[in-house]
């Protein structure tokens, strides 16, 4: 029963609006990986199973192998200092780097259980109101691209001339495409 919750962080009016600011400022910084279609201007749900749908091997009679998997609760488990030393890597510039290790480094919370609250205790980990937050779907598709990356760089999967389309992200939901069995389990190694 305890797995069915999870957090929800309340944040005021000015903490959006300085979201949505820094996100427009510092875009370029936030990009994330072509195949992850979650959190993205002009991009949607229906762009991944457009890409999953016109897949280059089915259209030619090909058997592809498919694995959809589901990070359970992956915006909850992003670990803070991974998740900086990511954004350190991508060079972003110190002043919002800088902002979001000091709010993420004084997180707090309680929880509310029949109208009684608890102690407040440190949050470590999970991306700050992931329901409505502007600047945290961004962090989360920075912290997952090196999954992205890392089965890339297995050379298995579906290409098409040079280009890797063996697998398609759209947040948390991933779905690996292998011409074979055997590419697919390697795949499913990283």
């Amino acid at each position: 029963m305890l797995d069915n919750y999870h957090a929800v962080t309340v944040s005021s009016v000015i903490s959006k609006v300085f979201e949505l600011c820094a996100s427009d400022k510092f875009y370029a910084f936030f990009a994330s990986h072509h195949l992850q279609f979650g959190f993205k201007k002009n991009m949607g749900c229906q762009n991944a199973i457009f890409t999953l749908q016109q897949n280059y091997f089915v259209q030619r009679g090909s058997t592809v192998y498919m694995s959809a998997l589901n990070a359970s609760k992956a915006f909850d488990r992003v670990n803070h200092s991974k998740l900086f030393d990511k954004l350190v890597a991508r060079n972003m510039p110190n002043c919002i780097l800088h902002v979001l290790i000091n709010w993420y480094g004084k997180l707090q919370s309680v929880v509310r259980w029949n109208g009684v609250f608890s102690s407040s205790f440190t949050v470590t980990c999970g991306v700050r109101c992931h329901q409505g937050g502007v600047l945290s779907p961004f962090l989360f598709n920075i912290y997952v691209d090196q999954l992205i990356d890392d089965i890339c760089s297995k050379n298995v999967g579906c290409y098409v001339s040079k280009g890797f389309f063996g697998c398609i992200m759209y947040a948390d939901d991933l779905i690996l495409l292998s011409p074979s069995v055997i590419g697919l389990q390697d795949m499913l190694k990283s």
